[in-house]
């Protein structure tokens, strides 16, 4: 009896054991993340100095080089240092030229009006540009703002050759077309804006 209750004792012993050590074999494989990782994260929940020191040290690291300028550009930009944002951004761009990233550093142009670079960086990100259609809109958007309406207008075309059914673009073409002088095609681009809301 006194040996089966030593028994049981020395296997449950045994069993917290093995137990034990099988969670730190998995806890030594789930990889720890990275600085970057922990920026997105800081960044998103609004910790923007924590955010771009996150960024800084991955820079550093040489790890993620590209996305660590442009979030860290973007904290900057969010936090109103538009010249560190620029710096930023030009440095992401001197590595990879990237629609999304010449479309942020035309943003921080905007704030410091400079609006022949915000065009001149809008109008790279819109030939950069192959397949994102909220990018294109985005991008018109900002250059209505800038008053390049016919480049605006180009870009909503591209988003409509993406997605034929786009409300948004239709509407937004239909602005621009309207600042050029052209009345009736954007009447044609609000009244199929108008049909697809109806099939909808």
């Amino acid at each position: 009896m006194k040996n089966s209750i030593m028994t049981d004792g020395i296997t449950k012993r045994s069993n917290i054991f093995v137990c034990f050590m099988l969670l730190l074999l998995l806890s030594a494989c789930i990889p720890e993340k990275s600085d970057h990782e922990k920026g997105l994260e800081e960044m998103d929940m609004g910790n923007l100095d924590i955010a771009i020191e996150l960024f800084s040290k991955s820079i550093e690291e040489g790890n993620d080089l590209i996305s660590a300028y442009n979030h860290r550009g973007l904290s900057y930009l969010y936090l109103g240092e538009f010249d560190m944002a620029i710096s930023d951004f030009t440095s992401a761009l001197e590595l990879e030229e990237d629609a999304i990233v010449y479309y942020n550093r035309a943003l921080t142009w905007k704030e410091l009006d400079s609006i022949g670079n915000a065009c001149s960086d809008l109008e790279m990100s819109g030939k950069l540009n192959k397949r994102d259609t909220g990018l294109f809109i985005s991008t018109g958007d900002a250059m209505m703002e800038l008053g390049y309406f016919n480049e605006a207008a180009e870009m909503f075309t591209n988003a409509l050759m993406l997605d034929p059914l786009n409300v948004e673009a239709y509407n937004g073409r239909g602005n621009a077309r309207m600042e050029t002088g052209d009345e009736k095609g954007a009447e044609n681009d609000w009244n199929r804006a108008n049909e697809i809301l109806k099939e909808i």
